[in-house]
């Protein structure tokens, strides 16, 4: 018997050769049928000479129950949630390299090394996000969010509909010309229908300011008031979070799993 640790898969046209990594030792060889490589460790073509041996703990194998999180799992156990699965030790500390990449962001846009404007209200970002998970205490779901170019100043305005737009940035340039004695002079806004239809461009036209619909779908266009509703959302979780804030502004922590509410019965995953 061949004791080997790691291996190196070398392709061909129509096979694959599965060798030990310092070339001595051939373990076996597959075969090409359409995109897939098919062994059959029985045939003589494959060549087996070597004891094929694979470990892994249980409970990285019950992670594979849709790469739920280790935390999770335990919790699973700990509540008594499911049944068939206990006995099981995580290991909370090691990461899953399928999470990671589910988890990956893409690639950062190069930061700006010229200003594009020397003024506070030469240009304002615009976005609307909504509607969140749990209204506030006086039923607003959106949040308005307005990003000055120039100084990264930012308003957040929080609205009970989409609607709200409107009237909400019609006062806002009106604020603006009396607090500041100034006016606006360029807004860029997502190409999206919370801004379209709510008549922002006639708006806009009517205080003589000029505007830029962004292509739909590409949020990186419009990245500073993006990253802006981002760090808004995780200063708003970390502040609930630190000052125990009531649950029902929270995710609820359910006590079953929605198997067993819509089931009536708790799930038995024992056969996995």
């Amino acid at each position: 018997m061949i004791l080997v640790s790691s291996v190196e898969c070398k392709f061909g046209v129509n096979d694959i050769e599965i060798i030990s990594v310092d070339g001595s030792n051939l373990i076996f060889k597959a075969f090409r049928y359409e995109n897939l490589y098919l062994v059959d460790f029985n045939a003589s073509e494959t060549q087996l000479s070597t004891c094929l041996l694979t470990k892994s703990s249980m409970g990285w194998l019950w992670h594979r129950l849709g790469n739920v999180g280790m935390k999770q799992l335990n919790k699973l156990i700990k509540h008594n949630l499911v049944r068939g699965l206990k006995d099981v030790t995580f290991e909370k500390d090691k990461l899953c390299g399928a999470y990671q990449a589910r988890e990956r962001v893409g690639n950062t846009h190069p930061k700006k090394s010229i200003m594009s404007t020397s003024k506070a209200f030469e240009l304002l970002h615009m976005d609307l996000f909504g509607p969140t998970s749990y209204n506030s205490i006086g039923g607003n779901k959106y949040g308005f969010v307005v990003v000055n170019d120039f100084i990264g100043y930012t308003w957040v305005v929080f609205l009970v509909d989409k609607s709200d737009v409107f009237s909400t940035f019609k006062s806002f340039v009106k604020r603006v010309h009396n607090e500041f004695e100034t006016s606006i002079k360029r807004v860029r806004i997502e190409n999206g229908s919370e801004f379209k239809n709510t008549r922002i461009d006639e708006l806009c036209d009517g205080f003589g300011v000029r505007y830029q619909f962004l292509a739909k779908y590409t949020l990186q266009s419009n990245n500073l008031v993006e990253r802006k509703n981002r760090t808004l959302i995780d200063m708003a979780w970390s502040m609930l979070s630190e000052y125990n804030v009531s649950h029902s502004f929270c995710h609820p922590m359910l006590v079953k799993t929605p198997y067993e509410i819509l089931n009536g019965r708790k799930p038995n995953i024992a056969y996995f």
